[in-house]
């Protein structure tokens, strides 16, 4: 496209050269046969047509650009107008290739997500196996470490399924009404051994309260973050979960610790990808900066609004704001209530 545009500008500076020469010629060459008045009436005329030329070729360089910026679309004859037949053929070919290559790189992807995710199911096999031997060890503080590995293992594993299948989640997203309760209490089983090993005291405010989302998307998500109040805990570590609803309808979820905290300059980037913080953190793990990551996607995929708060020393809480999705669902399995009766099938997820 630069040689386009390249085109176009030596096309106007040979048109003004030209016009030049003209007047050089006309009024010094041939100054004796012409008159003042046409020379004049001439110019005028050049301008005149120059001006509407430079307006009509000016509305075509901006669409030409706001077709490359993805501003608006064009047709293929409209194309074929603006940058003639030539260079249209040429960009038609470019785009097909392009969108082969998207195939093509769409079609390695789904490949490997679908060797990681075969892969992770087949290593849980031989870790559950060493689990099984791992109980019946008699050395306590060698079960005691074995089992701390082996749970960091299955948490990786984890990590690792979840993180192919955030590539591809269209297909893997299913919304339900689900119990917060039971999601947090998920959570906390999948954390447990950790959770045990630090003596966290636990406290779950729920009151049954439901809401409509993905469970397994939901229950790794707050693994995220019970996995980070671990990572940051003090010596007396403590775990609320509470739920409330609010006067607009949605549900907020909060998750609170009474950890380390985060520093104020790292909080505008703990969701980023990698980031792990400006500061070295205490405790058994290395932080790969993933797991906030991670959560993020997932609460962008569930359509939740999640917003953190923390004060370096005194732990962090994490705000999940669930949407009222009950006007916008309707679920296979689910009975129709007075009050919902009369609402007609809306979207389906």
């Amino acid at each position: 496209m630069k040689g386009y545009f390249k085109k176009r500008g030596k096309m106007w500076v040979f048109l003004f050269g030209f016009w030049i020469f003209l007047n050089f010629y006309l009024g010094f060459l041939c100054a004796s046969a012409l008159y003042f008045q046409d020379m004049v009436y001439l110019n005028l005329l050049l301008v005149l047509t120059g001006t509407v030329w430079g307006i009509l070729d000016w509305r075509k360089y901006r669409k030409v650009q706001k077709w490359i910026r993805g501003e608006r679309e064009i047709s293929l004859r409209e194309m074929y107008g603006l940058l003639g037949e030539d260079v249209s053929e040429y960009l038609k070919e470019w785009e097909e290739e392009k969108r082969q290559e998207q195939l093509c790189d769409r079609e390695r992807l789904e490949e490997l997500a679908d060797y990681v995710a075969g892969w992770t199911h087949e290593a849980k096999l031989p870790l559950a196996s060493l689990k099984l031997m791992n109980n019946r060890n008699e050395n306590r503080e060698l079960r005691e470490s074995m089992g701390s590995c082996i749970a960091r293992l299955e948490i990786l594993l984890q990590n690792v399924l979840a993180g192919s299948k955030l590539q591809r989640p269209e297909n893997d997203v299913r919304y339900e009404k689900i119990s917060l309760e039971e999601a947090v209490r998920a959570s906390v089983r999948n954390q447990s051994y950790f959770l045990m090993h630090h003596k966290f005291e636990i406290l779950v405010e729920c009151g049954g309260i439901q809401v409509y989302s993905d469970k397994r998307w939901l229950v790794y998500l707050l693994d995220q973050l019970t996995g980070n109040a671990v990572k940051y805990g003090n010596k007396k570590p403590k775990l609320c979960f509470r739920a409330e609803k609010e006067k607009s309808g949605a549900v907020l979820l909060t998750v609170e610790d009474n950890g380390i905290g985060i520093l104020k300059e790292d909080l505008p980037y703990i969701f980023d990808k990698g980031y792990v913080g400006s500061r070295h953190r205490k405790g058994d793990y290395h932080s790969t900066g993933m797991g906030l990551y991670f959560a993020k996607k997932i609460a962008e995929l569930l359509n939740i609004n999640m917003e953190v708060c923390s004060e370096e020393g005194k732990g962090s809480r994490f705000e999940l704001r669930f949407r009222d999705l009950s006007e916008h669902l309707l679920l296979s399995g689910e009975k129709q209530t007075p009050e919902n009766r009369g609402e007609e099938t809306l979207q389906k997820c």
